[in-house]
This record gives structure tokens, sequence and C-alpha cells, in this order.
């Protein structure tokens, strides 16, 4: 196939897979742009179709550019008109959830994840892949919390850069998304949203800054909703004021599809690429009918040729970075591979968090067990094909139920439904259609009685009790397109587990999966807790490796649990709804709501136990008398790992401040009775608060007290940093 070349040899000669560097690019895409027609470039900024840029073979561009959801696999291909999946459907390895990716607390991990998509990305011959999602979890009703990093930028900003780098190591164009302040799925079309600027720079923005200014991101999505009365996709002070003005942006913006809603207001306000499902492409270049209205405003006099030039130039850019452009050579991927399935099994065990193990029933010992009974349909019901843009198609998916099943083969291990009769009300799925996805509806779940269940349950070795939600679109299911309905489970279901562990059963494991803090009214009952989020096509022998000890779990929650959905914060503010949003919890998000209002929550952020034990010592400064330093020691008896996490406090601060706030983590593999010094390395840059007056960060001189803990309920040890002067920082 012919190709435009600059250079390739020389390129080449300096690293066989590496992306040209920024002049380099922009110079390729600047040779391109030259020879294009006003057609041809505004053919650039819309869908070719409901994936796909188009080919201008005229001047080299000889394929289309291939884009794919999601952040935990590469969708199944779709049809360019529309979100049907011809047959037969593409299959590619399905990891966990970015919300289980993040309670990894590992950026190694988070390197691997990135590397498994970007290489499926590349044998697919996908050019672009739309992830990662980095939006905060301010509700833990919204729909797709299982698909963002959690509650805390600072976690989901060093999470990304990560995964980013990842991705684009196999010269594929990560995608981070959606800018901004898209933090709930209710309405998301519609809603206007407001947040002051203090609370938009210091907990939703991070997250991309850090994904433009770190990783090199080169593709950002805009998001569905208004930002002050105006569609994030036409928004001046967003896409050119930060994104491209502030933090020198260079690559393209996308958006979301179905997010473009002008022609000229979004084009002369930073907007970028329109897509949608592909037959309603329709303002900047009407690929279905081979009409050009953006080609049309400029020659009205409506646009200036210039911007149109200048967005052209960034898609371009995009392309010649990746090689796409120049017929670079670009890094060879694969797919499906027994390593690929490896890194999901093992990063989901990595992500399982151990809430409670009050009696020491875990981990199992595999040998003991004649009998085990598992309560719960959900742990023989398989998820990876569901989500909507997290949709997946997998060669295989492992259940909770197939993994023990597996693994125990000298027991007896049978499946049992609840005893508690659920009914599925009728449910409205326009907006998960509209979205792509593609919908199963329940009438009923499955379900026993109370006397059949316990003489079963009387009759085990071991009683797993499997909990939690599943991707969906009724009521308390998670997906795109729709928030939960309710905070707590079904009344019916919280009966039952009542009920299960009032049996008092010797050996009861309950595990609890969701992408999002759920209510459950019963945990003071369980001994024995494990949460897991969605962890894929091997989510049952991650789970499985993890119950039977052949994994100490390691896991931290991204997310403060509530005890009740009336103590958080968007319920007692109230700003949670369908229309107008205004942010007035402003930046007390998470447990820095619970700290300010000093409200216990069910489970911390950052909690998770181990099968092993830890030893903090004294925290000390290092030489730069900002980080920190401390030895962490295993007391135990089998290895382990331990998230060793930072937060500040401002003690004397004459400013608004959080309680306190994560600044830095680190994860630690100790053997037994090993010892470790961990470095928790932060800036003055990462004190900083958002002056509102000059418009920038802002480091105050004076003292900081820098807290060392297991969570952000557990401080271990604390040391305290005098700073000098104040600084002010760009952005």
């Amino acid at each position: 196939m012919k190709r435009v070349v600059f250079g390739v040899a020389a390129i080449a000669a300096v690293s066989a897979f590496a992306m040209l560097d920024d002049d380099a690019a922009l110079n390729a895409a600047r040779e391109v742009l030259a020879k294009m027609t006003l057609e041809e470039k505004t053919q650039m900024l819309a869908g070719s179709g409901t994936m796909t840029l188009p080919a201008v073979p005229r001047v080299g561009i000889n394929s289309e550019w291939t884009m794919s959801d999601n952040s935990s696999t590469v969708r199944p291909s779709l049809d360019r008109w529309n979100w049907s999946y011809p047959e037969p459907k593409t299959e590619n390895t399905k990891l966990p959830s970015l919300s289980a990716l993040a309670q990894t607390w590992d950026v190694a991990w988070a390197r691997r994840h990135g590397e498994v998509l970007g290489a499926e990305c590349r044998d697919r011959g996908v050019d672009q892949l739309l992830g990662p999602g980095v939006n905060i979890m301010r509700t833990p009703l919204c729909g797709r919390n299982w698909e963002y990093l959690g509650e805390d930028p600072a976690l989901a900003a060093k999470m990304c850069v990560s995964m980013i780098k990842g991705v684009q190591s196999y010269d594929v164009a990560a995608t981070v998304k959606h800018f901004c302040l898209n933090d709930q799925e209710m309405c998301r079309g519609t809603v206007d949203t407001h947040a002051d600027d203090r609370t938009l720079n210091e907990i939703y923005l991070p997250a991309f800054r850090a994904a433009v200014k770190d990783a090199g991101v080169l593709c950002v999505m805009s998001s569905y909703n208004r930002i002050d009365g105006i569609w994030a996709s036409e928004n001046k002070y967003t896409q050119s004021g930060i994104l491209r003005d502030r933090w020198g942006y260079k690559g393209l913006l996308v958006t979301d599809w179905g997010g473009q809603h002008t022609t000229e207001f979004a084009v002369m306000n930073g907007g970028g690429i329109e897509m949608h499902r592909g037959d309603r492409i329709q303002y900047l270049c009407q690929p279905s009918s081979n009409r050009f209205p953006l080609a049309e405003a400029v020659l009205r006099g409506d646009v200036p040729a210039a911007t149109v030039d200048n967005m052209a130039l960034h898609t371009l850019y995009v392309m010649a970075k990746t090689g796409f452009l120049t017929g670079a050579p670009r890094r060879t991927g694969a797919r499906n591979t027994p390593e690929h399935q490896r890194v999901a099994r093992d990063e989901g065990a990595e992500s399982i968090v151990l809430m409670k193990n009050g009696k020491g029933v875990l981990p199992l010992d595999a040998n003991a067990i004649g009998k085990v009974l598992v309560i719960g349909s959900g742990a023989d019901l398989k998820q990876c094909h569901k989500g909507c843009s997290g949709e997946g198609n997998v060669p295989y998916e492992v259940t909770l139920y197939a993994a023990l099943t597996n693994r125990l083969k000298e027991a007896e291990v049978k499946l049992m439904p609840f005893c508690a009769k659920l009914e599925h009300a009728a449910t409205d799925t326009s907006n998960a259609t509209e979205a792509g996805g593609h919908v199963e509806l329940k009438d009923a779940d499955k379900w026993c009685t109370e006397a059949e269940l316990k003489a079963a349950a009387e009759a085990a070795d071991v009683v797993i009790v499997f909990t939690g939600t599943e991707l969906g679109y009724q009521e308390n299911m998670e997906s795109e397109g729709r928030d939960r309905v309710e905070f707590d489970l079904p009344a019916p279901l919280q009966k039952a587990m009542h009920t299960i562990l009032d049996w008092k059963l010797p050996r009861v494991v309950v595990v609890s999966r969701s992408g999002s803090p759920v209510g459950y009214t019963w945990t003071d009952k369980a001994d024995t807790l494990v949460q897991t989020s969605y962890l894929g096509m091997e989510e049952g022998n991650s789970i499985v490796d993890v119950l039977l000890g052949d994994v100490n779990p390691s896991g931290k929650l991204a997310q403060t649990w509530p005890k009740t959905y009336s103590d958080t914060a968007v319920a007692q503010c109230g700003t949670y709804n369908k229309t107008n949003v205004v942010y007035n919890e402003r930046f007390y998000v998470g447990y820095r709501w619970h700290d300010k209002k000093a409200i216990a929550p069910l489970f911390p952020f950052g909690h998770g136990l181990s099968y092993t034990t830890f030893e903090y010592g004294a925290a000390e400064l290092c030489d730069d008398g900002l980080s920190v330093k401390i030895a962490v020691k295993n007391t135990g008896r089998v290895a382990g790992k331990e998230v060793v996490q930072l937060y500040a406090a401002y003690p004397g601060t004459k400013v608004e401040r959080c309680v306190k706030e994560l600044k830095a983590f680190s994860k630690v593999a100790l053997k037994p009775g090993e010892t470790k010094v961990v470095e928790l390395r932060i800036t003055p840059r990462d004190l900083a608060y958002w002056d509102e007056f000059n418009h920038r960060f802002r480091t105050d001189a004076g003292e900081y007290e820098l807290l060392v803990g297991a969570s952000s309920a557990d401080i271990r040890a604390s040391t305290r940093a005098v700073l000098a002067k104040t600084e002010f920082f760009a952005d």
C-alpha cells in the first residue's frame, strides 16, 4: 500500500517503534495539509462511519483511521452506519474494569493494562482507543463509576498516566475522556453542570492535566453535558482556554458520539472531530450524503479557513505521531494470547480488596473442603458482553462458580439462588440503545425457599455468598447511559443477606462485586467480606486465587463506602438532579467530605486488609525536605504487599483546605519478616491550591503535616515540613 513517507529510514534508525517527536510529526502533518482541498480538510474533522475517519488517497492517506471503545478491552467491530456488530464478532481479551485497576494502586499494573490494550488494538488494526475514562466519582449512583478510576484526583492522575503510556507504546493513540464535569449518566446529554474554578481545577481537571502534560496523550474526548450553559463540545473556556492554551495540548479533540450540536459555533469555540452513529454525522461533514457543511461555512465567510486548517492539523499530527500518516514502522500487536489472559487474571487478583476477615476464615484450605455452597445466581452470570461502551466479546469467560468447580475438583460445588424473590420493573432503554448499548432485560431472578437454602448451607463446609451489582440497564445495575436508581440493593435481597448471616454458620465468605459503593445493611454481621469490581474474562479465577490464598490480597478501595446514601455530599447538598447540577459541595468529594463533616464511613478510602500484617516505622523527611521516607515491615508469616499512602494536612492555613488530601502512594512487596524503606516523593506543586484571585495554583510558605498510613482513616506516622517561600505555578 502506498504511503507518503517522510524520512522513514532516519526515523527507524533512531528507534524501530518509537513515535515521531513533535517537530517531525508536525512537519509531516503540514506537508499533507498543504496538499489538501478545503473539502478534504473538513473530511478529517468528521467520521466516515461510526468508528472511522476517512481515507484520502489523493494525498497518500490510503486507509481509514479506525477507533474503538473501551478502557478494558477492544470492543467488537461496529457497522459503518449504526451500532450493530457484523458477524462473526471480533474477539479480544477483556481485562478488569478501570474501577478494579484503580484498586491495585499500582502504576506498574496500569502500564501493563495499557500495553495489553495497545497490543490488541494493533493486532486488530485499531489506531485510536477510546479510553481511559478519568471522571471522578462524585456520586455512587453514577452508572459509569466502574469505567473510571475512583474518587481521588491524585490516584486517578497517576494511574491514567501509566495506562496511557502503555497504550501509546504500541503506536496507538489513547483518548482521555470525558472532558469535563461528566460525573453522572442521568440526563448526561442535557444536564447543565456548574463548578467554581477552584473545585474544577483541584478535583475534576488534575487527571486530564496529567494525561496531557505527563503522559502526552494524543486524543481527548469532550463530554455530553453543558458547562455553565454551553455544551462541553462548544465550550471555549475548557477546550481552548484550558486544554489548548494553558496546557499546550497539540492532539486531536473528538466529540463523544452525538455530542456535536452546531457547525460554526462549535468550530469557533475550540471544537474537534464530530463523531456519531455513522448515518447521523451531519454538522461538519456528512459522509452518508457527501455534503460538506463546514466547507460551505468557510466559503460563506462564517468560519476562517485558517481555523479549519488548524483543526485538520491536529488530526494529521496524531496520525503522524503514531506512524499511520508517514508509513513509519509501527509496533506489532497480538491478541487473545496466554500472556494477555494471564495479565487479566493477575491484575484482577491484585485489585481485590479484603474488607473484613474477622475470624481468619480466609484463606481457605482447598484440601480441607468437601462441600461448597455458592449462594447467588450472579456467581455464574457472564458480564463481559455488557456495559454499552464497555461491551466486549471474549473467547471465553470464567465465572466464580466455574472457577470453583475447576479448582476444587474433589469437592462438591453447588450453586443456589437467594431466598429472595426479585421482580424487575419495566425499564426505558432508549438512552442505552441510542448510546450503542445492546440490551438484555430480566423479568425476575431465580429464587429458592429459606428452608431449602438453609439445609444446603448447613450441609456445606464453606458457604460463599455472591452479592452486589451486575452490568445492565435495570434498577441497580451499572452501565453507560443511566444511573443506578437506588444506593441500597433491593430490600428482599438485603433481608436475605440478614437471614443467611443470622444462621451463624462457621465458615461464610461474602463476595461483593460492584464498580461503585453499594448500600449494605448487614455488614456488621459479616465476619468475612471480599470486595471486587468487574474483573473481565478471568474474573472467577482471580477471585478464587485470593480465596484459596494463591494470591495474598493487596487491593485498596479507590472510593469511600458510605454507610448510607444520606451521608454523601451530593445527598446532603441536594444538587444531584436531571437538569441543573451545581457542585456546591465544592472540593469536598469522597473522603474529603467525610473528614470535613466527621461522618464515619462504612469503609474508608484506601482501606484493604491482607493475610499478613505490616508495621510502620517513623516518618522522616528526605533530603529535599519535603518528600517522606518510612520503613515498613511484614510482621506476618506470608509474603504480602502493602500500599503506603501519603496525605497532606494544613495546620495553621489561612485558606480553606481539606482536612487531608492524598498526595503520593507506593506499593511495596515484602517477604515475611522483611523491612523496606519506602520513599514517597512530592514537590511544592503537589501541595498547591487554586488561587481564584490570581487564576493559578499557589503553594503558601509555612508548615505542612505529612501523614503516612494504610488508609485515609488509618494514619500510622507523621512528620512536618516547612516551605520557606510562597510559589505560584502557571497551571
